[in-house]
């Protein structure tokens, strides 16, 4: 919904107003958008317009969940047409047009904000200002590749367009992407006066003479950084990021050409990567389902909310250390409890250092002082008493957490959540250890935790709803995006990972080259491949992990693997990994080759396997052994399952997560491969009965 208002001297003002929390563009907005433009353009009285936003921001972009639904180039040009034809009359129409942004300003909203003459941004400290369109598979298509760079030159424009970053206003100021920042205020007020003081604005783009700044595409400058722009994005993606290469294509072809041209190859691109699999994955896991996990959408509806104003963090390692920053930096007062405490002040040297790192990149939330300030290190458990949730981040030995827990139940206030970071021990264990099993739940954080957005939260059977919800408004309150599984062995997160790493053994125990077997993860999207992160994980561990994941020894996942007795060999051998440099490969400085004693070692001789069966059999464990926590219940929802893989260990984003990949391949021609690989290479790839049903009528796990 968009109404016009008066703000007199003949300036209109269009407000925008959709229903629901956030103003978004979708198809009957922009033909109702671009009626009210003709209007008022053909309107004498109309001096100038102002747009503004009824609600707390400006405007949050395009309706995603329109352009989920389109199902070819020709449904998203349709889509934005009107829009592209409304926002160019509106630069060319001859009156001052301003975009009073009271807020946030995204997507395509900043390329509205990007068509006016003028954009005055109110002083909102949340009030954040870009194009991210590249972090959900897509690209700008309203125009925001050519406007932008048009403005401020292609290497300032580049970072908003190809990392999706947002500036805050005062950021937003200095780069040039807004002309003022006002008081909230003096928003309309500043806006209309421009308006009446411009009554001949046009774009610079507009004016004869105009030159884009910086440097154009086929100048030595221009060449030199799309060269390096290419290379850069081959080495982090294989060719996986669609959405950055048409950003590339179109900001080389399109700032050759007049605006007109460029927007109409824009349009183009855009509609191409609107109609594609990766967006509609992308769309599907980062933005639908990481924005209901961030709205808690999972919390016990009937438990008033809380706010934790202390924690108790029990243990002061990595991830401790991680714990209580992040809870700090949130305003909350942090005990960090270790075994003495000198230790646990040690611990508190380390954060205060990291803490002055991330303020010199100015990623520090808050002041140094204040930060470090609300961290208390101690070894006395008497603080306890005091806290709103307790965390529990000692060594992954069960005894020596239950002795923990033992202690910090002790001295909690009745009806104070402890959690535990685990990765993989079972909660309802641990759980045994305190005299009230209903308090006990498992928040497994990820490292680097400052910097790692997802928790798996585990509930057990005895956890109470109260637990839950008061677990899950702290990660609330210290910005996590979490994912509730049921307890059991290895949860989801560790369950599924410890597969990947399993058949990566399986592979070199039957002869691939390792190389082979990276390049394989690597080139379908992976950041790290899966031999080089077993030699970062460091063989003596993975041996602990894949002996504490065994379970009663029947589980599926090991049916024909021999990755225990592939790890135990290598440990055997004195192969440590990365951080002794001599792991699967042999480490010198920053290079490294195969262990030269691998194939001797392993008594294997080399594969015939070719890339692509090895990068199936790598994603269609994760896969399957997905299937089967859905089948255990540990997961109810598969976009859970394929948040917590994509944010959790790296899975490929533009996949969607491990069930999306199903839908990808399709549920009848997954079970067909499946079945033709648990012949060939083992009983684990045997596809689980929910897969077989879904292959009757290839159903999906995701209708979009």
């Amino acid at each position: 919904m968009i109404r016009q208002e008066d703000l007199g001297d003949g300036v209109a003002l269009l407000v925008f107003d959709s229903p629901g929390p956030v103003n978004t563009l979708g198809a009957q907005d922009n033909v109702e958008f671009a009626n009210l433009i003709d209007r008022l353009l053909a309107d004498d009285s109309v001096k100038g317009i102002v747009l503004t936003s009824a609600k707390r921001d400006f405007l949050a972009g395009g309706d995603l969940d329109q352009l989920r639904r389109v199902q070819t180039p020709a449904d998203a040009i349709a889509i934005v047409t009107p829009f592209l034809k409304a926002i160019r009359k509106l630069e060319t129409g001859g009156k001052p047009v301003v975009a009073a942004l009271n807020g946030t300003a995204l997507g395509g909203g900043f390329e509205l904000a990007l068509a006016c003459h003028r954009r005055i941004a109110a002083d909102v400290p949340s009030a954040r200002f870009g194009l991210p369109e590249v972090t959900l598979g897509l690209m700008p298509g309203g125009g925001g590749t050519q406007r932008l760079p048009r403005l401020v030159g292609i290497a300032a424009a580049a970072p908003l367009l190809l990392e999706g970053k947002r500036l805050k206003p005062a950021d937003a100021l200095a780069a040039g992407i807004v002309d003022a920042v006002v008081a909230p205020e003096m928003l309309r007020d500043e806006a209309k006066a421009w308006a009446l003081a411009n009554p001949e604005a046009s774009q610079p783009w507009d004016v004869k003479g105009y030159k884009l700044p910086g440097f154009a595409p086929q100048s030595a400058e221009g060449r030199m950084f799309f060269m390096g722009s290419w290379t850069r994005l081959h080495k982090r993606s294989a060719g996986c990021d669609l959405a950055s290469e048409a950003i590339l294509q179109v900001l080389h072809h399109g700032l050759e050409r007049g605006l007109d041209a460029g927007i109409a190859i824009e349009t183009r691109y855009f509609a191409r990567l609107a109609a594609s699999a990766d967006a509609k994955a992308k769309i599907r896991t980062l933005f639908v389902g990481a924005t209901d996990a961030k709205a808690m959408k999972m919390r016990p509806k009937d438990v008033p909310p809380s706010k934790p104003a202390r924690v108790a963090v029990i243990g002061g390692g990595v991830m401790g250390r991680g714990i209580a920053y992040v809870a700090a930096q949130a305003g909350m007062q942090v005990d960090l409890i270790d075994v003495s405490d000198d230790v646990a002040s040690k611990s508190r040297e380390s954060i205060a250092k990291n803490a002055e790192r991330d303020a010199g990149r100015g990623r520090l939330r808050g002041t140094h002082a204040d930060v470090i300030g609300r961290i208390r290190a101690t070894s006395s458990y008497e603080g306890i008493g005091t806290s709103d949730i307790v965390v529990e981040a000692v060594f992954e030995r069960a005894d020596l957490k239950r002795e923990v827990l033992k202690k910090a139940a002790a001295m909690v206030r009745p009806g104070t959540p402890i959690a535990s970071n685990t990765s993989s021990i079972p909660i309802t264990e641990l759980a045994g250890a305190i005299p009230d099993p209903s308090l006990m739940l498992g928040l497994h954080f990820f490292s680097p935790v400052e910097r790692m957005p997802l928790v798996e939260v585990i509930r057990t059977a005895s956890t109470s709803d109260e637990t839950l919800a008061r677990a899950l408004d702290f990660l609330k309150a210290i910005d996590k995006t979490p994912v509730v599984v049921r307890d059991g062995l290895g949860f989801f997160t560790s369950r599924i990972v410890t597969t990947y790493s399993s058949e990566t053994m399986n592979l070199l125990a039957e002869g691939v080259a390792p190389q082979l077997i990276d390049n394989a993860a690597v080139n379908a999207g992976f950041t790290l491949g899966p031999v080089s992160l077993c030699d970062l994980t460091t063989m003596p561990l993975l041996k602990d992990i894949f002996a504490s994941m065994r379970g009663d020894g029947n589980r599926v996942a090991d049916r024909g693997s021999v990755a225990r007795e592939t790890v135990g060999k290598l440990a055997d051998a004195g192969r440590v990994g990365k951080v002794k440099g001599n792991g699967v490969y042999t480490y010198y400085g920053d290079a490294r080759d195969p262990w030269d004693g691998l194939a001797a070692c392993l008594g294997t001789s080399p594969s015939s396997l070719d890339e692509d069966t090895v990068r199936n059999r790598l994603l269609y464990v994760q896969s399957l052994e997905a299937i089967r926590t859905l089948e255990d219940g540990v997961v109810t929802r598969p976009i859970d399952g394929d948040l917590a893989s994509v944010l959790g260990w790296g899975y490929p984003a533009h996949l969607g997560g491990v069930f999306s990949y199903v839908d990808r391949v399709g549920a009848d021609e997954f079970a067909k491969r499946t079945k033709d690989y648990a012949g060939r290479f083992g009983g684990r790839f045997e596809p689980p009965a929910t897969l077989l049903e879904m292959a009757k009528d290839n159903r999906r796990f995701h209708e979009l």
